[in-house]
């Protein structure tokens, strides 16, 4: 038998006493062992609830008057048997006509009343399994990843149902023991946090205080006790589908699919998610977006199997990712050409098809967790076709992907040090496709100590990245936008064209003070010139050395009409590895919350010195112009059935020429509840004098143009979501975007750092159709292309989602999408976006279907 520890924490944090009294009291809660089993339909009515345990209140206000008495009384009671936990919340209120009982999505926290718990099975002090329920009966459930980090898409199988009475609203929870891991020993010691959120009043009050301004959560936690004697059972989850895909502008318009997902607990602690054959057809479209600069746009990750736990993966520095999932399964990475003027036509998959994937993944009692991927993807081909043949191209080799995560964690988890490693394996046999490395591999470790109550840290990290490959292709990734070898102005920097391979590394020290009213952080950031994350991570840029320096002030108290506030001052400098200064910024960012629950926010940034290696593709690095930045955000109260935000952002460059205007406007109107209406639209107005053009040869030299691009962007999504019954949905996700610009003027770089632009640039003129400079030397002919454009695109989704049995699930799908490009200016972005709906549209529908059980 494990020995029993009541937890020992002493809390000294706060400058309220009150405050760390209650954050000090030691809770514990002992479960009570039951025989009798609850109908889980939320009504408490059962006798396990009326006649075994022990009911417990005593929760203590966190916000918005931290450790003061709740305006409402909460009790709880939690009972176990062999195979489940359960929990039983009364949240009484004696004004029951204003409880918010609004349906919503899964897991979203922000729709109405909510209480939940969460439980910290490996007793580590850092990870947590949390499981909520609205008033209404939606499921909320995530993971604690330490500190303040949450992963949401964490979906456990469990059963929760809820009911309103006339003076409070009851939840009820049965929680399998298979779906939260936990070291297998006689009696168990768990950290839990018990919570409720009163929406109306945007009260939220817990069983054990944890601090509003605490550096980190679990660690504060109060304790389970009492569950002994739980007999291990092997986890094995099963969830086949099946899904039919009709698009009627397809040839082949009839798609069947099927495919496998499932988990196996491997142990108590360990748990091998595994999928065959995926299909992502019911995941929201990326947005859209017309990108003019040198850097990859990057989307977030939506596919269910690679959210799911992903965070315990995660080996993140600054913007870059070790691991980023959306690498597998991409898009093809080759396009074949053809003619289209001449009818030909290219059938092409939108992206590569995942053969399989297993994810194991876990932390044991002694503080080692482990996550490990292996994903293979297949070889794809493109069609052309024309009226007397078709031609099959390969266009993606068979590629697999391996990532390793491992972390250890000391001092009750307030050292960890942690390592990753990941490996892309391509089997190339097409000539065409030697333009991709053969394989990659990327290691790292990290290392992070806290102390003082995790009041103090520092952290640290380092990896490294060897990319393997033909010449073509290190040569390829050489002159890529993340690295640019081939800068004639960088004397740090050598293009070799034999080369086969491509090595760097990069990292980061970072440390400071991180709770409090006060709180000073610093970071030092690097990247060489030969680093390189991108086959199965993201970097966005190499080569610089970045130092930035963050005070706080943050006030959580009441005072006058402000219910609380903070002031945040940032300075950053960064560099490259040749010593280049490359820019210098200043931040200034004040945060005001008022007691109606109105926020503002203002922030002042200030960007000087800048010199972008990027700007010029490959071509020598371009000095820009100082720039302030001014933004303003208003938005009511989010605790109303209709509430508004605006933002304004406004930029001017020393030229007096170059600036930008954003103006943002979102609402959020709760019709009823279980239908709502979401808008978020965005207006640009902007002029570029910098904007990169075209490399051209002239004299035997290359030359680079730039152009003074003016250019109008407005963008909208628009959400409407309908719920039957928490299990039973229909959602609807629309997007239109369109964008246009005209260059006023074009220059040729004479001096691309030269403070004054009389010296940067020399101007170009259009004559008969021809961009030439004084000399007559032609830089480009606008009867093959003019760089004018006008950019429309639609996307949407209708999603009718029906989780028919627990972990089982019926979609229907529609998508929607149109899209347009032309070398032509269009003055109104009215007409721009009216003119959509003359572009042909690409439709596709489904049907899925999955079974879960478990064996």
């Amino acid at each position: 038998m494990s020995l029993l520890r009541a937890q020992d924490l002493k809390y000294t944090l706060s400058d309220d006493s009150l405050v760390n009294h209650y954050a000090s009291i030691k809770r514990v809660y002992y479960a009570t062992r039951t025989s009798l089993v609850p109908k889980i339909d939320g009504k408490l009515d059962d006798e396990c609830w009326q006649s075994v345990g022990k009911w417990d209140g005593g929760f203590i206000q966190q916000q918005p008057h931290q450790a003061h008495a709740p305006s409402q009384e909460t009790e709880i009671k939690i009972l176990y048997d062999n195979k489940y936990l359960y929990f039983a919340i009364k949240a009484f209120d004696n004004e029951p006509e204003k409880m918010s009982v609004n349906l919503g999505p899964r897991d979203d926290y922000t729709v109405g009343d909510i209480a939940g718990v969460a439980i910290d099975s490996y007793n580590d002090k850092q990870t947590a399994f949390e499981f909520n329920l609205t008033s209404a009966g939606q499921k909320v459930d995530l993971m604690h990843m330490g500190e303040y980090g949450w992963d949401f898409n964490w979906n456990a199988v469990w059963d929760g149902k809820t009911s309103v009475g006339d003076s409070a609203w009851y939840a009820e929870m049965r929680i399998p023991f298979t779906q939260i891991r936990f070291a297998n020993s006689e009696e168990h010691i768990w950290g839990m946090h018990i919570w409720r959120y009163i929406y109306r009043l945007s009260e939220e009050s817990q069983w054990k205080l944890i601090p509003i301004d605490a550096p980190a959560m679990v660690y504060i936690f109060g304790e389970l006790r009492g569950i002994k004697d739980i007999p291990y059972k092997r986890n094995f989850e099963v969830m086949p589908y099946a899904s039919a895909k009709y698009i009627p502008e397809s040839n082949d318009n009839n798609n069947f699919g099927f495919g496998l997902d499932g988990k196996i607990g491997v142990t108590s602690n360990f748990t091998l998610d595994y999928t065959f054959n995926p299909d992502f057809g019911q995941v929201e479209a990326d947005p859209s977006e017309l990108n003019l600069t040198s850097y990859e746009t990057f989307y977030d990750e939506k596919r269910p199997f690679f959210l799911e736990g992903n965070s315990i993966l995660e080996y993140n520095s600054g913007s870059d990712m070790l691991f980023y999932s959306r690498r597998i399964g991409h898009a093809p990475s080759y396009e074949p050409d053809y003619d289209e003027e001449n009818g030909e036509r290219l059938e092409m998959p939108d992206n590569t098809a995942i053969i399989n994937a297993l994810k194991l993944t876990g932390k044991n009692k002694k503080g080692f967790s482990m996550g490990l991927v292996n994903s293979m993807t297949a070889r794809e081909t493109a069609t052309v076709k024309s009226a007397d043949e078709s031609i099959k191209e390969a266009v993606e080799p068979f590629t697999n992907f391996s990532i390793a995560r491992l972390k250890q964690d000391f001092n009750e988890g307030s050292t960890v040090l942690g390592g990753i490693f990941t490996s892309t394996v391509r089997n190339i046999k097409d000539e065409n496709l030697e333009f991709l490395t053969d394989n990659s591999m990327v290691g790292g470790l990290d290392f992070e100590h806290n102390w003082k109550n995790r009041k103090y840290y520092i952290a640290a990290k380092s990896f490294g990245s060897r990319i393997s490959g033909s010449e073509e292709s290190i040569a390829r990734l050489q002159r890529n936008s993340r690295h640019y070898f081939q800068r004639e102005d960088a004397d740090h920097l050598r293009y070799d064209e034999t080369k086969t391979s491509l090595r760097g590394w990069g990292g980061e020290f970072a440390g400071g003070k991180r709770s409090g009213k006060l709180r000073v952080t610093g970071e030092l950031e690097w990247r060489s010139p030969g680093v390189d994350l991108n086959d199965v991570g993201y970097l966005r840029q190499a080569d610089y050395i970045n130092q930035d320096f963050d005070l706080q002030y943050r006030v959580n108290k009441p005072k006058g009409i402000l219910l609380n506030y903070s002031l945040r001052l940032s300075q950053g400098h960064n560099w490259s590895y040749g010593g280049e200064n490359l820019r210098d910024n200043l931040t200034t960012y004040l945060r005001l919350r008022f007691k109606n629950y109105w926020k503002f926010d203002l922030v002042a940034y200030k960007v000087f010195n800048e010199i972008d290696t990027r700007a010029l593709r490959g071509g020598p690095s371009l000095r820009m112009d100082n720039r302030n930045k001014f933004s303003a955000a208003l938005q009511t109260n989010s605790q109303r059935d209709f509430f508004v935000g605006l933002r304004s952002d406004f930029t001017r460059y020393a030229d007096d020429i170059t600036f930008e205007n954003s103006y943002t406007f979102y609402l959020d109107w709760r019709i009823s509840t279980r239908f709502m209406l979401s808008s978020s639209s965005t207006y640009i107005n902007e002029q570029d004098n910098s904007q990169y053009v075209r490399r051209s040869m002239v004299n035997d030299n290359y030359e680079y143009v730039v152009g003074n691009l003016d250019r109008q962007t407005f963008y909208t999504t628009f959400r409407a979501e309908f719920f039957i019954t928490p299990e039973l949905s229909l959602q609807y996700y629309g997007s239109p975007y369109v964008s246009s610009g005209k260059y006023l003027d074009y220059r040729r770089v004479n001096d691309s750092k030269a403070k004054d632009l009389a010296k940067r640039y020399d101007f170009l003129t259009v004559q008969d159709n021809l961009l030439k400079d004084d000399a007559g030397n032609v830089y480009h002919d606008f009867s093959y292309y003019d760089f004018d454009f006008e950019f429309q695109e639609f996307r949407s989704n209708f999603v009718a989602r029906w989780e028919y049995k627990t972990g089982s699930t019926l979609y229907l799908v529609w998508s929607h999408n149109r899209s347009n490009y032309v070398d032509a200016y269009n003055s109104s972005l009215g007409n721009s976006l009216k003119d959509i709906r003359k572009i042909s549209a690409e439709n596709a529908f489904m049907l899925k279907f999955s079974y879960w059980f478990s064996l």
